[in-house]
């Protein structure tokens, strides 16, 4: 390969990749309403979705379903980088890392995605995990889109 077109290939590659999802297990100290959880230091948001808080007709539900679901049970936890590094976790403006989970036996179920099945979320489209993108598709018939 000529040296113009392996750059050509490696910009692309780097230009189309941007986001890399990591994942590790952990296991949830703490679940706090709105999607936000606790792995002893580390807070993450749910991403991909827009949780209700308390203050939502809902919101105790939701957030009594999420605690029953993963509250001190090991999950897979996955978050995406910008640069392969803890320092390039993509977070939120309150400082919370976006976070995929998955969990149950053989990880098969995935948080996210039943919280939105349930309609215990609403989509929010600029973090939905690729996984997840077609919900934006059926948010006009039967789960709700963000509108921030």
């Amino acid at each position: 390969m000529k040296p113009m077109s392996l750059f050509i290939v490696i910009a692309l590659a780097v230009a189309l990749l941007p986001l890399r999802a990591f994942s590790n297990t952990r296991v949830v100290d703490d679940v706090q309403p709105g999607g936000v959880l606790s792995f002893g230091e580390f807070q993450a948001r749910l991403t991909g979705l827009d949780v209700p808080g308390l203050d939502h007709r809902m919101g105790l539900e939701i957030w009594d379903f999420i605690k029953r679901e993963i509250h001190g049970k090991k999950v897979q936890l996955f978050t995406w980088t910008t640069n392969n590094q803890a320092s390039g976790i993509v977070r939120d403006d309150a400082g919370y890392a976006f976070a995929q989970i998955k969990y149950g036996k053989n990880w098969s179920n995935n948080l996210n995605e039943l919280l939105l099945q349930k309609g215990y979320a609403r989509v929010d489209a600029d973090h939905l995990p690729e996984d997840l993108q077609h919900y934006i598709a059926n948010c006009q018939k039967n789960v709700l889109c963000s509108t921030d």
